[in-house]
């Protein structure tokens, strides 16, 4: 079942600072009122929003007759309860209704200026601090009127979500892991999105199955402005299964300080390691995207790491290649795991190029026995 939130009275439209040709004919005292939708039912908090989890305001523009109706009017919601109110009331027109709203997209959006049918935010930039990253979150409504009483906004993500885990299946060493980088990938781009076609912001259903559907999604174009995004945290020892490096509250499993909101982007420049593997590998190059993680690794002698007599193989920055042809879509989760392997390199150390670890390899000959002469033993 859907969670609505039902939006109160929207500003009366002020008829007297438009021309004849501009005024749009009202249904007196009916109030535009709005439900919204913003995804199925997860655990979550603060600012990765669900139907659990709704914005506790968002902007809201809107179209009729080939005419802006009103621009990013907010709506907030009323205490406790599920109503979004604004200072002022909205009426319905005789005409039917486009609507567009918005959460977290930079405080600049406009609608197109002659028939107006698209919503757009040039230069969204993501702040380089993950922590102040936010859910940008979309809606669209297309024909919506009086008569078929509150219009339904299912809101969609704009950004694409990173999420990075690590484990490690090799009992020869011991992993700690304190931070984790996304280096040189886009930070900005410009973001639109036009009237659906059909109603088609419709499949957040509570309880279902994640549906993807890519139909009448918004449109991101002009990515640009490299910048590295990194995430730090309290020494985060690898077990044998995968460990969340964003996720570090297992009561919190959508929205975390550490969850990366990206540009959606085809990933430039990608540093790409030689195969067969160069020793030095060539370091990753001004603009080169790539990963990077910061750890401490210790060979384990006994039974179990002694951090304190056990020898530390690597402490510091490890370079990894984000997978070729890498290409991040809005409104879609990606989880990296980094695993450390049974005879694996470990990487690359970022500053040298050199593996991080290097496998122990023996090189064995047997001497041949010498025949040390023979000896009569007499049998008496």
């Amino acid at each position: 079942m859907k969670k609505h939130l039902v939006l109160g009275a929207l500003a009366v439209l002020s008829l007297a600072a438009c021309t004849k040709s501009e005024v749009v004919e009202l249904n007196k005292g009916n109030e535009i009122s709005l439900t919204a939708v913003t995804g199925k039912n997860l655990t979550k908090a603060a600012d990765g929003y669900c139907n659990k989890a709704m914005p506790a305001d968002f902007d809201v523009w809107a179209a009729t007759d080939g005419k802006k109706y009103f621009e990013a009017q907010t709506y907030t919601r009323d205490g406790s309860t599920n109503t979004y109110k604004s200072t002022n009331a909205r009426y319905w027109p005789t005409t039917d209704v486009d609507f567009f709203a918005a959460k977290n997209y930079g405080g600049s959006a406009t609608l197109t200026a002659t028939d107006p049918d698209s919503l757009a935010v040039a230069d969204y930039t993501v702040p380089t601090t993950v922590a102040d990253q936010k859910d940008f979150i979309y809606a669209v409504k297309k024909g919506a009127k009086k008569a078929d009483g509150a219009a339904v906004l299912n809101f969609r993500h704009a950004l694409s979500q990173i999420e990075f885990q690590a484990k490690n299946s090799n009992s020869g060493i011991y992993v700690e892991v304190t931070g984790v980088a996304v280096k040189q990938v886009y930070s900005k781009g410009d973001f639109s999105v036009k009237v659906a076609t059909t109603n088609n912001f419709v499949d957040h259903t509570l309880g279902a199955a994640d549906v993807d559907n890519r139909s009448g999604r918004c449109t991101w174009a002009g990515q640009g402005d490299k910048a590295d995004y990194a995430i730090s945290f309290a020494a985060v020892p690898l077990e044998s299964t995968a460990t969340s490096l964003s996720v570090t509250d297992p009561v919190d499993q959508e929205y975390n300080d550490n969850t990366m909101y990206l540009i959606p982007q085809a990933v430039p420049d990608l540093w790409v390691v030689p195969t067969p593997p160069t020793t030095p590998t060539p370091v990753p190059a001004t603009g080169k995207a790539y990963f990077e993680i910061t750890a401490k690794i210790w060979n384990v002698a006994g039974a179990a790491v002694d951090k304190g007599n056990d020898v530390v193989l690597h402490d510091g920055k490890i370079a990894v290649p984000i997978p070729g042809s890498t290409t991040w879509q809005d409104g879609l989760r990606y989880v990296y795991t980094f695993n450390f392997t049974t005879y694996g390199t470990g990487g690359v150390d970022s500053g040298t190029g050199d593996p991080v670890l290097t496998p122990i390899e023996l090189t064995v000959s047997v001497d041949d026995f010498v025949d040390a002469g023979n000896t009569d033993v007499e049998v008496k």
